[in-house]
């Protein structure tokens, strides 16, 4: 008895009765926690949840070591552990050399984790690196649906191709440095494939070639070599949706006979066309006839930097007018303003659906855009296409202006210059008229801070002026009167011509030396 009435004394508190006499009061009661929420949770969708911890974006594919440790997340409990790994495994990128033998011993240890393999990138940094121990890795991994293989192809290859050709599930491929374009279409084409991304690629001497040949700049791609490439039996037969190339080491005509392989192509990039040997043949005919083997089922084409030379090394731009299919072009501002008048423009980008039109600035060099690349003169290019688009029948609704200048910003605030985006602005207003949208990238100085910019420019300006004016008086050049000169006057004087210079110098010793005069008798 006395020890319930201690423990009640403990869980009570003094406090006031409802007759105003002071008293104790019992605290009330705890009620039991309920149940855990994520235990509440099914399991797919608690591993969905946790695929988002970290975030995907997080994980840098080009680093050895990630950034943040998703291994913390498998022990939480053991459903965490049991959620996690799946995501874990999702994704995998293989760039040390002893990690694919590490991952096959795990792999064959746990076969059901091969399931959870939707994403293979290997990056063979080193001819050290087993390639049967990575071939036994694709074979395992069966359910893999996007692959990236980067390495300069050889006859070494041909048990990790011979793997990734097994593949039933592959949706998407990609290399960088491909292998011949004979072993892709004859040995690695699958009905599942639907993307495919090829970078410095050449079509192989031989049927059973297995590295790409880089041939020299005059060689001719002769209509045996096509047929041997792509036989008739495979025009048109492939399953592919989306073609991407960058750095063609072949001439056009070989990816023109790529082109002749899907079925309906419906996304079609190209890029870095400028930096290859064969660059000097990307003629805009050569180009359109890429493109016009796929003309009626193209959607979205983007197209880089390409060294179209015309006539009397005049500019000239494709014609898009007959792509039926057509909705959304994206190229570069170097092969939009050409030569031709805009009407003339205007109607070449006349296709019957394309609505969006997204023009590039950027660079594919080290070197960016600068701000003058958007002056006053595109900005009337801009509003003469207004013009042209008033009267014409055209289907364009949108045009984005991809415009990041990366020189040097305070150069162009000391020169005093114009706000560069108010072009952009002056262009878009005439647009606007025409029924056109016109938006660009998101400026990296607003107006207002670019004038205040320009303020506080002006003010260092004439700050340093003042202290450069100071220095001057204290150290002069010369000995005598007439040869003495402050700095400031010197480098006036050196950017005088030869003919002024005599003219200069009397003047200078007649009244501009009273000045320098008096310094030096400052100084003396």
């Amino acid at each position: 008895m006395r020890y319930l009435r201690e423990s009640w004394l403990r869980q009570s508190k003094l406090g006031i009765s409802p007759d105003g006499l002071l008293c104790f009061l019992p605290q009330p009661r705890r009620t039991p926690a309920g149940p855990d929420l994520s235990s509440t949770i099914p399991d797919e969708l608690l591993s969905l949840i946790l695929g988002y911890l970290p975030p995907t974006s997080s994980r840098n594919p080009y680093c050895d070591e990630d950034p943040t440790d998703p291994l913390a997340l498998l022990l939480v409990c053991r459903r965490w552990h049991r959620c996690y790994t799946p995501v874990l495994y999702r994704e995998l990128y293989i760039r040390k050399i002893h990690r694919p033998k590490k991952l096959l011993q795990t792999l064959e240890l746990r076969p059901t984790f091969s399931s959870y393999i939707k994403a293979l990138d290997i990056n063979i940094r080193s001819r050290r690196m087993n390639i049967d121990v990575l071939a036994s890795i694709v074979r395992h991994s069966f359910l893999i649906r996007k692959l990236s293989l980067s390495t300069d192809p050889g006859e070494e290859l041909r048990p990790l191709l011979e793997a990734i050709a097994r593949l039933e599930y592959l949706d998407s491929l990609c290399f960088l440095c491909s292998p011949s374009m004979c072993t892709i279409v004859h040995q690695l084409e699958r009905p599942s494939l639907r993307h495919l991304e090829l970078s410095w690629y050449g079509w192989g001497i031989g049927d059973d070639e297995i590295g790409a040949s880089k041939p020299p700049n005059d060689i001719m791609f002769t209509i045996h070599q096509a047929k041997r490439l792509l036989p008739l039996t495979y025009h048109y037969t492939g399953a592919l949706t989306s073609l991407t190339i960058y750095n063609p080491a072949v001439p056009p005509k070989v990816t023109e006979s790529i082109m002749c392989w899907p079925t309906a192509l419906v996304s079609f990039t190209a890029a870095c066309l400028y930096h290859t040997s064969f660059a000097y043949r990307h003629t805009p005919a050569s180009m359109e006839r890429i493109l016009g083997r796929q003309r009626h089922s193209l959607k979205e084409i983007s197209l880089g930097i390409m060294p179209f030379h015309g006539n009397q090394g005049e500019f000239r731009m494709l014609d898009f007018s007959s792509f039926c299919s057509l909705e959304t072009l994206s190229m570069s501002c170097h092969n939009l303003f050409s030569s031709e008048p805009e009407a003339t423009t205007l109607q070449k980008l006349s296709a019957p659906l394309m609505h969006h039109l997204r023009i590039s600035f950027a660079s594919e060099s080290q070197d960016g855009p600068y701000f003058s690349s958007f002056g006053a003169e595109k900005a009337t290019w801009f509003k003469n296409f207004a013009s042209a688009a008033k009267s014409a029948n055209t289907a364009l609704k949108t045009i984005f202006i991809e415009f990041d200048p990366d020189d040097d910003v305070q150069y162009e605030i000391d020169q005093d210059h114009r706000w560069p985006w108010t072009y952009l602005d002056e262009a878009a207003q005439a647009l606007s008229e025409s029924g056109i949208t016109m938006t660009y990238s998101r400026p990296l100085w607003t107006s207002e801070q670019w004038e205040e910019e320009k303020v506080q420019a002006k003010i260092r300006k004439a700050h340093d002026k003042g202290e450069h004016q100071h220095q001057n008086k204290e150290h002069l050049q010369g000995s005598s009167v007439g040869e003495v000169f402050c700095r400031e006057c010197q480098e006036e004087l050196e950017e005088t011509s030869e003919s002024e210079l005599d003219n200069r110098l009397e003047s200078h010793n007649d009244s501009s030396s009273e000045e320098c005069y008096d310094h030096a008798a400052r100084l003396d």
